[in-house]
């Protein structure tokens, strides 16, 4: 395998303090790099845990994130992003990506904590100006990237999707139910 830091660099983003560059130009299927950092279990089931969860923590799996220590620390948001997490921690390209150009990918496609959210800046075209979980994802967006979405969220978007409930507190009570029970969707 080829040494990945030599794909990429850190520096100042336009759009959230430091932002992860491509140091030459990178192919659509290419791994970019490997996000490493702890593994983190959580149960959030309301808006104060998730207050207290992980700013920068990276979901891969029913209550379960990983906090990273590495390049993924400075892995920043775009509606248009060129880059998604190919199973648990590998970063891919998923289209051309040209050197000095920020690597970005959706954190909608790897977050299912239903009281998450955050303001966008990405500047692109198709900004959806507040980021939420994957259950909140328009249908479009998702059938633009479902083959670039973890398996896991697959399935919490289809099951949970806001569009399957009458109103968000049957959505958030649904949920709760099943993030508290010990088995996977």
């Amino acid at each position: 395998m080829k040494e990945i830091s030599k794909k990429i660099y850190v520096k100042e983003s336009k759009t959230h303090g430091k932002g992860i560059f491509a140091l030459k130009n990178i192919k659509k299927g290419e791994t970019i790099f490997i996000i490493k950092g702890k593994k983190i279990n959580f149960l959030i089931n309301n808006k104060k845990q998730a207050e207290i969860a992980g700013f920068n923590w990276i979901g891969f799996g029913k209550n379960e994130w990983i906090d990273p220590t590495n390049y993924g620390l400075y892995l920043n948001h775009s509606c248009n992003p060129n880059s998604a997490i190919k199973g648990r921690v590998v970063v891919i390209a998923i289209r051309n990506i040209k050197k000095g150009e920020e690597i970005t990918f959706d954190y909608s496609l790897n977050e299912a904590d239903i009281f998450w959210h955050i303001k966008c800046h990405c500047g692109s075209r198709n900004c959806r100006k507040t980021i939420k979980s994957i259950q909140f994802l328009p249908y479009k967006i998702f059938n633009k990237y479902k083959l670039h979405i973890p398996e896991y969220f697959k399935k919490v978007f289809k099951k949970f999707n806001i569009s399957n409930f009458k109103n968000l507190k049957d959505l958030q009570n649904e949920w709760i139910s099943f993030i508290k029970k010990d088995f996977s969707v």
